[in-house]
């Protein structure tokens, strides 16, 4: 029989999302008053709820002092933990919004250097075009960015490691070429084995001895020495034409170089391919927005070669 005259344990309530959208928000702005400003929120409003917070938390989040505020331990914890959950409820709610209109909110997306440009001006257009309540923020950079903690909603990378935080779909492939100055043409002619050509690593502190490939048919191998280390394809391009070095480089970027006689065509490399990937933390909730961005990524660079000048 159920007695309905008793109260049962206090049921413990749950954070009030408002108050932790408000923590996030003045960290994020570095102060009370540039959090209310932002968020269009009544400063005392903010500072009200954050209370509450800390009385409900039975700690203090923040050290206020004269120039502002400083996080306590447990004020970094609760930041650390629970910044990416409201941003994804926060995706969660768009998204909802979404099934019955057009993605909207921010979308941003760090993207390499070693990818054209061009291309992804492009895309940045016509996504534009499409989704005009987006707004895409995209980032070239060529450090591996840490999506989470930097608030990544995906990133664009070339070849990346496995990583089972993150899930990856396979964008692009584009076949390497090794290529050279035309300065070593007669260097090359002579045949000698022990012939050694500088070489220029590409975005990473890669020092082969030796690079193999296949030109006509035919099996080659040439000894090479790292010279230099450029994290730009285009600069490696531009660095050869003027005279120094070697270098494995996407095929649609030396193609009209080696036609004209600018860079020598030494063979398609046996490393592996150039494979662009776009990928996205496996925990978070994949927005409308970031969808329309893939599918609209993999189009753009279906139509097109990846890197070219």
């Amino acid at each position: 029989m159920l007695n309905y005259g008793r109260r049962g344990p206090k049921m413990r309530q749950l954070m009030n999302m408002n108050a932790l959208q408000d923590f996030i928000s003045v960290i994020t702005h570095g102060s009370f008053s540039a959090a209310s400003r932002a968020t269009m929120t009544p400063k005392a409003s903010i500072s009200r709820r954050i209370r509450q917070l800390e009385d409900e938390l039975q700690t203090r989040l923040f050290e206020r002092t004269n120039t502002g505020f400083t996080l306590t331990a447990e004020g970094t914890l609760l930041f650390e933990r629970i910044k990416p959950l409201v941003n994804e409820l926060n995706d969660i709610k768009t998204d909802m919004m979404e099934q019955t209109g057009s993605p909207s909110g921010k979308l941003r997306i760090s993207v390499p250097p070693v990818i054209a440009f061009d291309t992804l001006g492009k895309l940045a257009a016509r996504y534009r075009a499409l989704y005009p309540l987006v707004e895409l923020e995209l980032i070239a950079d060529s450090r591996l960015v840490d999506p989470i903690r930097e608030g990544f909603d995906a990133v664009i990378r070339v070849n990346p490691m496995a990583d089972e935080e993150m899930i990856g779909i396979k964008i692009f492939k584009e076949t390497l070429i090794f290529v050279a100055s035309p300065q070593y043409r007669e260097q090359l002619a002579l045949g000698d084995p022990l012939t050694e050509l500088p070489f220029i690593s590409i975005g990473t502190h890669w020092k082969p001895n030796q690079i193999s490939t296949v030109l006509e048919g035919e099996p080659r191998h040439f000894n090479v020495n790292t010279e230099l280390y450029i994290s730009s394809p285009f600069i490696t391009r531009s660095t050869l034409i003027s005279g120094v070095g070697s270098a494995l480089l996407p095929e649609a970027l030396v193609a009209d170089d080696i036609k004209a006689g600018r860079l020598l065509h030494l063979g398609v490399s046996e490393q592996p391919e150039l494979i662009l990937w776009c990928l996205y933390p496996s925990r978070r909730y994949v927005t409308g927005r970031l969808r329309a961005f893939i599918d609209l990524l993999k189009e753009t660079f279906s139509q097109e070669s990846s890197i070219h000048h």
